[in-house]
C-alpha cells in the first residue's frame, strides 16, 4: 500500500493537469467565468492585465488610468517573458502553477507528519489525498480557467511555507518577499512563518534577524527595481489601491459596498478600522497558540475572508491548507453546515449578480447580501478552526497526563492529582 502513494499522487497531479488544460483547450468556460466577480478583482483580473500589458506595448503608462492594478513583476513577466496573449502557455502557467502549489502542500503534509509524529497508520500515507482536495476544489479549478492571478498569488505564499516547513530558509523569505509584493496582504504572515523555521529547522533568534533582514532585503530590491523600470506611479495604483480600496467593483468581500455607501469625511477613518482588524490578531495569535502552522491556518484564514480585495481562489488557499491539519478537521464542531453554506453560496453569488446587473430584477443589495452570507459562514468556519484547534491541543495534553499517571502506576508510585476537561474523546 505504501508503494503505491506515489503513484496515486502522480495520477491526481497528471489528472488535475489534463482537466485544466483540456478544459482550456476545448471549450469555452475559461472566456466565461474570467470576469466573473466572485473569481477576479480589480488586482487580479486577467483582462485588466491584458489590458496593461497592451498599454505599455503602446508606450502609454498602464498606470496612469484607473484600470490597471496589477504588480510591476507581472506587468514584466507577460511583457517579456510569457506573452499575455498566447492562450496556450497562459494555460500551460496556471495549469502548472496549481500542480505547483498542491506539491507543496504535499511538502507541507509530510513535514506536519514526520515532525509531530501523530498521524495514524490510516491517514499517514494521505499525500495524494493532500493534492486531491486542492487541484479538484472547484474554486481553484475556476480560479485557474479565469486567470486569475491569486492563483499564481498562492503558489507564491505556499513557496513561503513549504520551504520554512523544510528548512529551506532562503526560498522561503525569498518567496514571501514576492509573495508580498504581489498580494500585499502576505506581509502579516512574516512572524508566523519565521516561528514556523524556529520550530522545524531549529533557527536560533540570530537566525530570526538574519531572515528577517533576507526578506527586507529581498523586498526592498524588488521594489527599487520596478521603480527603476516603471516609476513609482504604480505604487499609488497597487499597494495604494490595497490599502484605499478606492476602486469599488463589486466582489465577494465586505469592503466594496460599505464604502459606497459610507459618507467621505468617515472613509479615511474605516479604511484604517478594516486595516487594523487583520493586522491586530498576528501578536495575540503568535503568543496564545503553541503550533506556528496552527498560526498561519488561521491567518490565512482571516486574510483570505476580510482582505480589501477577496475572490474565491483566496478560500482555496486557506481550505487547500486546512487539508494538512486532519487532526484539525476531526475535531470540528459544524462541518456540515460549513460546508453547504459554502455550496449555498456558490449558487447564491452567480444568480443574484445576474439579477442585478443582466436581468436588471435587481439591485447591489441582491449580491451585498450573498457576500455577507459568504463572510459570515467563512468568519464562522474560522471560530470553528481555531475552536478545533485549541479542542486537540487540550486533548494532547491530556493524553500525555494519562501516559504519565500509568507510567506511575506501573511503577509503583502514587499517582499526581490531577481534574480533567469533561471531553467526548481524546481520539
Amino acid at each position: 500500500m505504501a508503494g503505491s502513494q506515489p503513484q496515486r499522487l502522480a495520477l491526481v497531479l497528471a489528472s488535475a493537469s489534463l482537466l485544466r488544460l483540456s478544459l482550456f483547450a476545448f471549450t469555452g468556460v475559461s472566456r466565461a467565468v474570467e470576469r466573473r466577480p466572485e473569481l477576479t478583482s480589480p488586482l487580479t483580473s486577467f483582462r485588466s492585465l491584458s489590458e496593461g500589458v497592451f498599454l505599455r506595448d503602446t508606450g502609454f503608462d498602464p498606470y496612469a488610468g484607473g484600470v490597471f492594478h496589477h504588480s510591476p513583476l507581472y506587468l514584466l513577466l507577460f511583457s517579456y517573458i510569457i506573452p499575455v496573449y498566447s492562450r496556450a502557455l497562459t494555460a500551460v502557467l496556471w495549469s502548472l502553477g496549481d500542480v505547483l502549489g498542491a506539491v507543496f502542500l504535499v511538502r507541507i503534509w509530510q513535514a506536519r507528519s514526520s515532525a509531530l509524529r501523530s498521524a495514524k497508520p490510516s491517514t499517514a500515507d494521505r499525500d495524494y489525498v493532500v493534492a486531491l482536495l486542492y487541484l479538484f476544489n472547484p474554486y481553484t479549478l475556476l480560479s485557474c480557467l479565469a486567470r486569475s492571478t491569486t492563483s499564481l498569488d498562492n503558489v507564491l505564499t505556499l513557496a513561503a511555507i513549504a520551504g520554512a516547513f523544510t528548512g529551506q530558509t532562503v526560498l522561503s523569505v525569498a518567496a514571501l518577499a514576492v509573495s508580498a509584493q504581489t498580494s500585499w496582504y502576505t506581509l502579516l504572515l512574516l512572524p508566523a512563518i519565521l516561528l514556523v523555521q524556529q520550530r522545524y529547522s531549529g533557527s536560533s533568534s540570530a537566525r530570526w534577524i538574519v531572515n528577517t533582514a533576507a526578506f527586507a532585503a529581498v523586498f526592498g530590491g524588488l521594489t527599487l527595481f520596478s521603480i527603476g523600470v516603471l516609476g513609482s506611479s504604480w505604487i499609488p495604483r497597487t499597494w495604494g489601491l490595497v490599502l484605499t480600496a478606492s476602486d469599488l467593483t463589486p466582489n465577494v468581500g465586505m469592503w466594496w459596498y460599505f464604502f459606497t455607501e459610507i459618507f467621505d469625511h468617515f472613509r479615511v477613518f474605516f479604511q484604517g478600522v478594516f486595516q487594523f482588524h487583520l493586522a491586530i490578531y498576528v501578536v495575540p495569535l503568535c503568543l496564545r497558540l503553541a503550533d506556528p502552522s496552527f498560526i498561519l491556518l488561521i491567518q490565512i484564514g482571516a486574510i483570505s475572508t476580510w482582505k480589501s480585495y477577496p475572490t474565491l481562489g483566496d478560500m482555496a488557499l486557506w481550505a487547500g491548507f486546512l487539508g494538512c491539519f486532519p487532526e484539525i478537521i476531526a475535531n470540528l464542531q459544524h462541518p456540515l453546515l460549513s460546508l453547504t453554506v459554502h455550496l449555498y453560496t456558490s449558487i447564491l453569488l452567480p444568480l443574484l449578480h445576474s439579477l442585478w446587473l443582466l436581468t436588471g430584477t435587481g439591485n447591489a443589495n441582491f449580491f451585498y447580501a450573498a457576500t455577507m452570507v459568504y463572510g459570515l459562514n467563512s468568519t464562522l468556519t474560522i471560530a470553528d478552526v481555531l475552536g478545533a484547534g485549541i479542542t486537540n491541543s487540550v486533548k494532547s495534553k491530556l493524553k500525555d497526563l494519562t501516559k504519565a499517571e500509568e507510567t506511575q502506576a506501573n511503577a509503583g508510585e502514587e499517582p499526581e492529582e490531577w481534574s480533567i476537561v469533561q471531553l467526548a474523546t481524546l481520539d
